[in-house]
């Protein structure tokens, strides 16, 4: 395995403990829907930047843009995997980017993204939580994840109608606030921090299973 490799999975592994922001996004999703999503990925080959159509580097350029915890981000690792959705299956990108050089204990981001067409599909941040025990009114934290929606969609945001809002505990009894929104044929996750700075956007497009 190389280092290139073995850093990718570690930032994963980190990215899926149970305190992080992105699983606990994941398990309320799970708990409003009755059921939990399942990914199954193969066939997975690590890439370089200069091996991406104009689509995808393009969705990549625009989630840095509108991200700015991202935009200084460097790319530490760029897997292409099969993946199986509600449509079919796909090639998806993993994109993992990182703020600090190897070696050391990064912040980072995970980004999804269709190989082919370039749709995002997911984008989380793992940079820590605000200490502040003040958290958004459910009708100012629903406008606000519109808001991270239009960013990265734009006028696609259009189509998702709010669902439901939850708030959990994380990080040291930190507030991180989950909203859902949903279009014809997916739902969407957008978790923000108690002030609604973006933590995690992921679209509900992988089967489930009871």
């Amino acid at each position: 395995m190389t280092k290139r490799k073995a850093l990718a999975f570690t930032l994963i592994a980190t990215l899926l403990l149970p305190n992080t922001p992105v699983l606990s996004n994941e398990a309320a999703a799970a708990s409003s829907h009755k059921a939990k999503a399942t990914v199954t990925a193969s066939k997975i080959e690590e890439l370089s930047i200069k091996d991406l159509n104009q689509k995808a580097k393009a969705t990549l350029n625009h989630i840095k843009e509108v991200i700015p915890d991202l935009k200084n981000y460097h790319i530490t690792s760029l897997l292409k995997e099969n993946v199986v959705t509600t449509s079919g299956p796909i090639e998806r990108l993993e994109v993992i980017l990182s703020s600090t050089p190897e070696g050391t204990a990064p912040d980072f981001g995970v980004v999804h993204v269709n190989a082919s067409t370039g749709e995002l599909i997911g984008v989380a941040i793992q940079n820590g939580l605000p200490s502040s025990k003040e958290v958004l009114g459910d009708e100012k934290a629903i406008k606000k994840g519109k808001e991270h929606l239009k960013l990265l969609f734009g006028k696609q945001a259009e189509k998702y109608k709010f669902s439901q809002i939850q708030t959990s505990t994380v990080q040291d009894n930190k507030t991180q606030i989950l909203v859902i929104y949903t279009s014809p044929d997916h739902y969407i996750n957008v978790t923000m921090d108690r002030a609604g700075k973006l933590k995690a956007i992921q679209k509900d497009i992988y089967p489930k299973t009871e």
